[in-house]
């Protein structure tokens, strides 16, 4: 719960502060006054889903990964020391990410957990934290790799909080700057991840690294495309319920 609350803390204190950023060079006029309730209130949903997958989805996996935990024991793995693990828990965490957000682009059915995240009509700090309950207990399977080679607890904690900053950060609605390019050689930006949301949906899934979208052929250059400003961010769907658990 301390996590979680912790999480929550630094995305709102992030949010806001990357907010000021958003003011003063937006990429898009946002009418912030109109979009803020209706974007708190789906935060506040997203909190509950959070709840729920920690208490329920890690109870059911601590018993799961039982055995597999034994068998990475029985490799010698865990005796390595403790950067080598926490780095190849982090690559397979951003690995396993991609594959997940790619496979919830792949058809209509997996396009139903992960809807929601893209029905927001624009694209900002606040609008990120839309995430479906089955979108949070799929993404669930990306972090396992810590537990998994025995990440401290605190460790796990910092990624967690990195997680609440990345996710305001590549959603922000700023203009494009000519550091990004450098920075994108293996971290997203908001330019880079905006293409995701705007027009090209099957291009730029990576969480927090570009290497696998530059690796498996989805890797959309933000220099080589340029936005439409009337395109919504958003698809053109009302927002039930069933988007909202993600069913």
């Amino acid at each position: 719960m301390k996590t979680i609350l912790l999480y929550w803390l630094i995305t709102f204190s992030s949010g806001v502060i990357l907010w000021l950023w958003e003011k003063q060079d937006p990429l898009r006029l946002i009418k912030y006054k109109l979009q803020f309730l209706k974007e708190f209130k789906a935060a506040l949903v997203a909190f509950c889903y959070m709840l729920i997958n920690n208490y329920v989805t890690w109870m059911l996996l601590t018993k799961i990964l039982i055995f597999p935990i034994v068998m990475v024991e029985s490799t010698g793995f865990l005796s390595l020391p403790l950067w080598v693990r926490f780095v190849t828990a982090f690559i397979l965490k951003e690995l396993f990410y991609y594959i997940i957000h790619r496979i919830q682009h792949a058809n209509k059915y997996t396009w139903l957990t992960h809807k929601w995240h893209h029905s927001s009509e624009s694209l900002w700090w606040l609008a990120a934290q839309r995430s479906s309950l089955t979108s949070e207990i799929l993404y669930t399977f990306s972090v396992i790799w810590f537990p998994l080679l025995g990440i401290p607890l605190e460790l796990m904690t910092i990624v967690s909080l990195h997680g609440a900053f990345q996710n305001n950060w590549i959603h922000l609605n700023v203009k494009s700057q000519p550091w990004m390019r450098i920075l994108e050689w293996i971290y997203v930006t908001p330019r880079f991840h905006s293409l995701h949301h705007y027009d090209t949906r099957g291009r730029n899934f990576g969480d927090s690294t570009t290497i696998f979208d530059r690796l498996f052929g989805t890797y959309l250059d933000p220099d080589t495309y340029h936005l439409d400003e009337n395109q919504s961010a958003g698809i053109d769907e009302p927002v039930t319920v069933k988007m909202i658990v993600g069913i």
